[in-house]
């Protein structure tokens, strides 16, 4: 998408009210603001935001279907996609950053926002309470790093999406590898599963969500 097309093509494919637009609108202004002093994207991305940022965020809304679902945002940055799904509805987003300037950005971007959720200063593998819980991510780490990093949060309740690009099908591929070769680190004897979907904003992104379930033994 190209040129002042790029936010009405956005407001189709995401298919949100003009009140939500609005909502992208402040934050894309924020994000701008203080690009000029924290580099919080990267610097070309913010010549077409609508598609790098905020449709790019915004279609993992077609996998999450409870609004009120609890969602763990990792390795969040400048609020993505956090603040995007934040902004079109879900109210218990939790973004996770471990860079304390990047959170002051988060903060205020929630506060000009008006969109409550909840913001960790932590480090992932520091944080105690997403066992079970659906979680997101977008520029974190390769998938086999995320999931040794995830190692204590996951169960068979677990759902991960992650925005990726061009590299998808490799992480995957190095993600099962590693996955079998390390089953020791996790809780549980669990099988995983990898989908991939198709982005939205990019003909070389994917989306990859992975499930898991117990080992039926006998």
């Amino acid at each position: 998408m190209k040129g002042p097309s790029s936010r009405d093509t956005c407001k189709r494919l995401l298919n949100v009210s003009r009140e939500t637009m609005l909502g992208f609108d402040i934050y894309l202004k924020l994000l701008s603001e203080w690009q000029k002093k924290l580099n919080l994207v990267g610097l070309s991305t913010l010549r077409d935001p609508w598609e790098r940022h905020i449709l790019d965020c915004g279609q993992l809304a077609n996998f999450i279907n409870k609004k009120d679902e609890k969602v763990f945002d990792i390795g969040s940055g400048a609020g993505l996609p956090g603040i995007v799904l934040g902004i079109m509805g879900y109210k218990n987003m939790v973004l996770v950053e471990s860079d304390f300037k990047k959170t002051v950005f988060i903060i205020e971007a929630l506060r000009k926002c008006n969109i409550h959720a909840f913001v960790e200063n932590k480090r992932v593998e520091s944080l105690d309470t997403m066992f079970g819980h659906t979680i997101v991510s977008r520029a974190f780490a390769p998938i086999d790093k995320t999931l040794f990093l995830l190692r204590g949060a996951i169960s068979g309740k677990t759902k991960i999406f992650l925005l990726k690009g061009r590299s998808a099908n490799k992480e995957v591929k190095n993600a099962k590898v590693f996955w079998k070769n390390n089953q020791k680190i996790f809780n549980k004897d669990l099988i995983i599963r990898f989908d991939s979907y198709n982005s939205l904003s990019s003909k070389d992104s994917s989306i990859i969500k992975c499930t898991f379930r117990e080992k039926i033994n006998g």
